[in-house]
C-alpha cells in the first residue's frame, strides 16, 4: 500500500509553529505574572492565568500539525487523501495559522494592541472560525471517502454515493453556519455572553445535527 509523504507544505507550516514558539519566548520575560487567558462577547477579560500556563497555548498549533499528520497516515483510507489534497491542505493551512494567531490574544492584550473595551477579540475569534466554515464548506464536496476529514456519518462511510450527498449537503450547512457565526460575532456586545453562547451553540449543534438526519434520510431513501 502506498504510503504518503512529507510534502513541502508539512515542513513550512511546521517551521510556522516553531517560529511561533520562539516568537512566545521571546515576548515571555515582558509579561505580568497573571495575564489574560479568556474573554467575554464584548471583548471584556473574564478570566486569568498565571503566565507559565500561556507557555501552553503556544505548543498547540505545532501539536495539532503533528497529530493531524499521525491521524491522516493510520486512517483506513488514508490514500484517498491524495485525491484530495487541496482540500486537506487548504484546512490544515487555514487551521494551523489560525490558532498561531489565537495564541497571541493574550500579548495582544497585554500590550494594549487589541482594546479590551470593544468586542474586537469576537470578531477576531468567532469571526475567523466563521470564514474558515465557509471557505471550507466551498471545497467541502471534493473530499473524499475517508474516516478522518468531512462529514463522516455511519452512512456516508458504508457509502460512497452517500458520502458524495452527505458532502455536497454538508459543504452548504457549513457555509451557513460560518455567516451565522460572522453575524454572531458583529453583534457579541449587544448579545452579551450568554445570548452569543446560545446562538453559538444552536448554529453549530443544529447544523451538525442536519447533517446526520440529511445523511440518514439518502440512506432510507427519502432524499433522492
Amino acid at each position: 500500500m502506498k504510503k504518503l509523504k512529507l510534502g513541502p507544505l508539512f515542513w513550512v507550516l511546521l517551521a510556522v509553529c516553531v517560529v511561533n514558539m520562539v516568537g512566545h519566548l521571546a515576548v515571555y520575560p515582558a509579561l505580568p505574572d497573571t495575564v489574560p487567558t479568556h474573554w467575554g462577547a464584548s471583548g471584556e477579560v473574564n478570566g486569568w492565568s498565571s503566565k507559565q500556563s500561556n507557555l501552553i497555548f503556544c505548543v498547540l498549533p505545532l501539536v495539532f500539525l503533528l497529530f493531524m499528520e499521525v491521524v491522516r497516515r493510520v486512517d483506513p483510507k488514508h490514500q484517498n487523501f491524495e485525491r484530495f489534497g487541496k482540500v486537506w491542505n487548504i484546512f490544515i493551512t487555514l487551521f494551523v495559522l489560525f490558532t498561531c494567531g489565537m495564541t497571541w490574544l493574550t500579548e495582544l492584550t497585554v500590550f494594549d494592541v487589541l482594546p479590551g473595551s470593544s468586542n474586537m477579540i469576537s470578531i477576531v475569534v468567532c469571526g475567523g472560525i466563521g470564514v474558515m466554515f465557509v471557505i471550507l464548506g466551498n471545497f467541502m464536496p471534493n473530499i473524499k471517502q475517508n474516516y478522518t476529514f468531512g462529514c463522516r456519518t455511519p452512512w456516508a462511510l458504508n457509502d460512497e454515493h452517500n458520502w458524495q450527498r452527505t458532502q455536497r449537503m454538508g459543504g452548504i450547512t457549513f457555509i451557513v453556519m460560518g455567516i451565522a457565526l460572522i453575524v454572531v460575532a458583529f453583534l457579541g456586545s449587544l448579545l452579551g455572553d450568554t445570548g452569543a453562547l446560545i446562538l453559538l451553540l444552536g448554529a453549530v449543534c443544529g447544523g451538525s445535527a442536519w447533517i446526520y438526519l440529511y445523511s440518514y434520510l439518502v440512506y432510507v431513501g427519502k432524499m433522492k
